[in-house]
C-alpha cells in the first residue's frame, strides 16, 4: 500500500519549470491507480475541478493558483515490453522524466525519439502536446496509452488513432481536454534506423566536425548541445521557462502570400529574402511551416521585457522568468508580442502552454490583439 494524503494550499511554483504561479487549494501525489481513484473520489465529494500536473513544463499557472484539486503523478519506470527482430516496444510510466526515456533508448540503441532529446517534462505530458523537435514528434513512435477517465475512473487503452495527434495537438489538449489521466504509454522503436539530419542546425553540427553517418548517441549529444544554445533548460527560478511559448505558424498558399505582402510593405529586402528562403527549404511541402521566432525577431522583440519576464535573445519563442516574474508579467509580455507581430505581419500567433487556474477571459485582457 502506498502512503496517500491530500494537502492544502500547496505551492505550485516548485512543480513548474516556469517557477511562476500561486498555490493549489488541494494537492495530492499519486503513485498508483488506487491513489488516482482516491483523489478523484475526494474531488467529486468536494465538487472540485481537477488538474493533473506532470512535469510542469508546458503550463503557466495563475498568480491566484488553482482553486481545485491538483493531482501530481509520481510513478516512474521504463521497461522493454517486447523485442522482436528490429522492433522494440518500450513501456513507460507517465511520470517518468521524458529526457530519461530518450537517454535510455539511445543507450540501448533504439531509434525513433533521439531528436526529442533534452525536452523538459514527463512522458505523459509529451503525448498531450505531441512534442516535436528537429524532424521528429512523439506521435511517430507512439503505439498506445493506458489512461484513466476522470469522470468514471475507468481504465482503458487508447491507440494512436484514438489520440487524434496533430501539430502540438492531441485529444488530451483539445476535444477531450482534462478528461483523462495518462498512466502509461508504449513506444514502438527500432534497433536499426537512419539518423534524422533534416534540420540545417543538425546537419551543420556534424558537417563542422567532419562526422558522417553519426551514431544514435552522437545525434542525441548534438541535439542537446543545439538546444542548450537556444532553449535554456529550466533548473531554477531565474531562467525558468515553459519551453516554446508560441506555436509555429502553418500557412496555406493564400496565408503565405498575405505574410509575404506584409513583409514587403513593412520590412527590408533582407527580411523578405529570409522568408523566401524559409519557403524554399519547405520544398513542395504544403502547408508551409513558418518559424514564429523569425517573426518575433524581425519585429525587434528579442530581449523585450515586461516586469520580471523577458524574451530570450537566443530563441525568441522562449519567454524567461528573469527572477520574480508573475503570471501577469508573462501574459503582458505575450500580449505585446502578439499585438506587435499581428500589426506588422498580419499573423495571429497562438500560445503553446496551457493556462492553469485563470478565470474565463482573465488572460484575454492581456492577450487581445486590440
Amino acid at each position: 500500500m502506498t502512503h496517500f494524503e491530500i494537502s492544502r494550499n500547496e505551492a505550485l511554483r516548485p512543480f513548474t519549470t516556469f517557477r511562476v504561479g500561486g498555490p493549489a487549494a488541494f494537492f495530492a501525489c499519486a503513485a498508483a491507480p488506487e491513489d488516482f481513484l482516491e483523489a478523484l473520489r475526494f474531488g467529486r465529494k468536494e465538487r472540485l475541478p481537477v488538474f493533473v500536473l506532470g512535469g510542469g513544463s508546458n503550463i503557466l499557472v495563475s498568480d491566484n493558483g488553482f482553486q481545485g484539486l491538483v493531482i501530481h503523478p509520481v510513478q516512474r519506470g521504463i521497461a522493454i515490453q517486447s523485442a522482436e527482430n528490429r522492433k522494440i516496444m518500450l513501456r513507460v510510466e507517465a511520470a517518468e522524466t521524458w529526457d530519461d526515456v530518450v537517454s535510455r533508448a539511445a543507450v540501448e540503441g533504439f531509434y525513433g525519439i533521439e531528436n526529442l532529446s533534452h525536452i523538459p517534462g514527463q512522458a505523459g505530458a509529451a503525448i498531450v502536446q505531441n512534442i516535436g523537435a528537429y524532424g521528429q514528434q512523439i506521435s511517430d513512435a507512439f503505439s498506445s496509452a493506458t489512461v484513466m477517465e476522470i469522470h468514471s475512473g475507468d481504465v482503458m487503452k487508447l491507440s494512436a488513432a484514438d489520440c487524434g495527434f496533430g501539430y502540438r495537438k492531441s485529444i488530451f489538449n483539445s476535444s477531450r481536454r482534462n478528461q483523462f489521466i495518462i498512466l502509461q504509454l508504449e513506444l514502438a522503436l527500432s534497433r536499426r534506423g537512419k539518423p534524422n539530419l533534416r534540420y540545417p542546425d543538425v546537419r551543420s553540427f556534424f558537417n563542422e566536425r567532419g562526422i558522417e553517418g553519426p551514431s544514435i548517441q552522437q545525434v542525441r549529444e548534438a541535439i542537446i548541445q543545439i538546444r542548450d544554445r537556444k532553449f535554456p533548460f529550466p533548473r531554477e527560478e531565474k531562467g525558468g521557462n515553459a519551453g516554446s511559448f508560441f506555436k509555429n505558424l502553418v500557412l496555406n498558399d493564400a496565408e503565405f502570400e498575405m505574410l509575404r505582402t506584409n513583409l514587403q510593405r513593412n520590412f527590408s529586402t533582407a527580411e523578405c529574402e529570409r522568408l523566401q528562403e524559409i519557403r524554399k527549404r519547405s520544398g513542395t511541402d504544403r502547408p508551409v511551416k513558418i518559424p514564429t521566432a523569425f517573426l518575433i525577431e524581425i519585429c525587434g522583440l528579442k530581449g523585450h521585457r515586461e516586469g520580471g519576464a523577458r524574451v530570450n535573445e537566443s530563441q525568441p519563442l522562449v519567454l524567461l522568468n528573469d527572477g520574480g516574474a508573475t503570471a501577469r508579467d508573462v501574459l503582458a509580455l505575450a500580449g505585446v508580442i502578439r499585438r506587435t507581430v499581428h500589426a506588422r505581419t498580419g499573423m495571429t500567433i497562438q500560445l503553446e502552454p496551457e493556462l492553469v487556474g485563470f478565470k474565463p477571459d482573465e488572460a484575454e485582457k492581456y492577450l487581445a490583439l486590440n
